[in-house]
């Protein structure tokens, strides 16, 4: 006599370290990139990047344009939205159509949309939709079920780099439902990515693979993620050396620990782990407040008087590139403008032409990307030049805060950039129509913007690519900022695991990740 036991099949699942509690996952309202990490799991946009930078359909599989002004953009048919109890329909989904496009492109156009300085100054209306003066964007227009046009203010052949990012996605009207107002980005979040959401509390969001996933050749082959809130980075680290935790970004301060004196994996970790590093569109920063510091001679002291160098070598263990100006290497246009400008005696000599006169300066460091040891840093590096600097530590929220309201003369940020090429970031960041979201340093120079308004009739690439280097170039002279460097975050996660891929978004395409053999 024999008998048999039947085996059930383990679901695989992907335990992710996370370091903060996450924003509610609304599109429209999400400010921190460790929110990005998970929302953009759910949502996704008409275009995407590769993890080559390349740009590639998403949602839209299909565009054109004949003046850089008019764009249509042909919606990929088939796509379902992840099932949910906001659809009054027998199976809790519905197929996207170009009126989803519609609405969400719409909904980023308000005033009401965080993100909305990526595409509002550019669609025809949306400025005025934003300013609550009309009801609809007129530069937007269903022209059937799965066809939409966008016009433009003016030509922008850069236009498909403003929303390669998945931050403006596609979202059902459904969500908006006064029924749901109290659960939609809380315990309900919808859209038509690898993975639907499963649960979310303070501490821990789950997610399953979505089976109806559009893209089948991607179909996610880990069926479930799970984002865990671990605060403490001794804590999370733990958690991943004894294996409660699959994947989680190093924070710097753990370096010494995980590396050997070659920089490389210690021993110990070899056997268990890989690491991955990645590099995105990414910059930290000095930032400066021109109306509070107007004298050009003192930010150009702070310019030169930074050792960039040094501040990667202490803090990221050399996982960094050091920059002068805005413009992040790997950016399709990224030239290396800024390489060898610490220069001490410069910043002495631009001192002395200034009107300083040895008074403290704020500086606001976060609790956030090793802000503070970056402000003690640059405090003792303005010291050796003739500056003094005092530093305020807030919490990263209300430094944001602060920035935005103009209060602080200096202020430590990082930025992740949504945009994919130099030219929307630079007429987003120096223009100053953008005063002061996100032109945050309040640069204002008539001869930059007229520059920057040429790039929209620049139809040649590499034309285009020369003139923002040259108009990069130019800005830097005034010092507006203090840009450091470009990070590359390092992930460790289990050996268990392989094929962890990372746009330069910073997008996680968890559906490409695989078990290892």
């Amino acid at each position: 006599m024999s008998c048999s036991r039947k085996v059930e099949k383990t679901t695989s699942q992907l335990i992710i370290g996370q370091e903060s509690e996450p924003e509610r996952l609304s599109p429209l309202t999400i400010k921190d990139p460790q929110t990005f990490r998970i929302a953009w799991q759910i949502y996704e946009g008409l275009l995407g990047l590769d993890v080559n930078g390349k740009i590639v359909p998403k949602i839209a599989e299909s565009w054109e344009t004949e003046d850089n002004k008019t764009w249509i953009f042909h919606i990929r048919e088939g796509i379902k939205f992840h099932t949910s109890e906001i659809f009054d329909t027998p199976d809790k989904t519905r197929i996207v159509t170009a009126h989803d496009v519609l609405y969400s492109y719409t909904r980023f156009c308000s005033s009401e949309a965080y993100p909305s300085f990526v595409i509002t100054d550019s669609i025809k209306g949306a400025s005025e939709y934003n300013a609550k003066k009309v009801d609809s964007v007129e530069g937007l227009k269903v022209i059937d079920d799965y066809t939409l046009q966008i016009e433009l203010n003016k030509p922008e052949p850069f236009f498909i780099n403003r929303i390669t990012t998945p931050w403006i996605a596609i979202f059902p009207r459904e969500a908006e439902n006064v029924k749901f107002k109290d659960k939609w980005g809380l315990q309900i979040a919808v859209g038509t990515g690898p993975y639907q959401l499963i649960s979310k509390t303070d501490n821990e969001i789950i997610m399953g693979k979505n089976a109806d996933y559009w893209n089948k050749q991607k179909m996610p082959k880990i069926e479930k993620l799970i984002f865990r809130i671990v605060k403490n980075d001794q804590v999370r680290f733990m958690g991943l050396t004894e294996n409660k935790i699959d994947l989680m970004v190093l924070p710097n301060k753990l370096f010494s620990v995980v590396f050997d004196s070659e920089r490389r994996l210690n021993d110990k970790y070899r056997k268990g782990f890989n690491l991955k590093t990645i590099s995105t569109f990414n910059t930290h920063t000095i930032g400066t407040n021109i109306k509070k510091i107007p004298d050009v001679h003192l930010r150009r002291a702070m310019f030169y008087g930074t050792n960039r160098h040094e501040m990667v070598e202490k803090t990221l263990y050399g996982y960094g590139d050091v920059m002068g100006g805005i413009t992040p290497p790997g950016m399709n246009g990224y030239m290396p403008l800024f390489e060898n400008i610490f220069n001490p005696e410069k910043a002495r000599e631009e001192l002395k032409l200034s009107h300083y006169d040895g008074k403290e300066i704020e500086l606001l460091v976060h609790d956030l990307a090793n802000s503070e040891e970056i402000g003690q840093i640059f405090q003792k590096q303005m010291r050796n030049i003739g500056i003094n600097i005092s530093l305020t530590k807030l919490d990263y929220n209300s430094n944001i805060v602060r920035m935005v309201k103009g209060e602080a003369a200096l202020f430590s940020m990082f930025f992740e950039f949504v945009f994919s090429s130099p030219e929307p970031l630079l007429i987003n960041l120096f223009t100053t129509a953008k005063i002061p979201v996100p032109n945050f340093w309040q640069y204002s120079n008539k001869n930059i913007d007229k520059k920057l308004e040429e790039l929209r009739y620049s139809s040649d690439r590499q034309e285009s690519v020369a003139i923002c280097a040259d108009i990069e170039k130019e800005i830097m002279q005034d010092a507006p900022a203090v840009f450091l460097y470009r990070q590359k975050y390092i992930v460790m996660f289990s050996n268990k695991f392989r094929n962890l891929k990372v746009n330069a978004h910073n997008h996680y395409m968890f559906e490409e990740l695989e078990m290892a053999e």
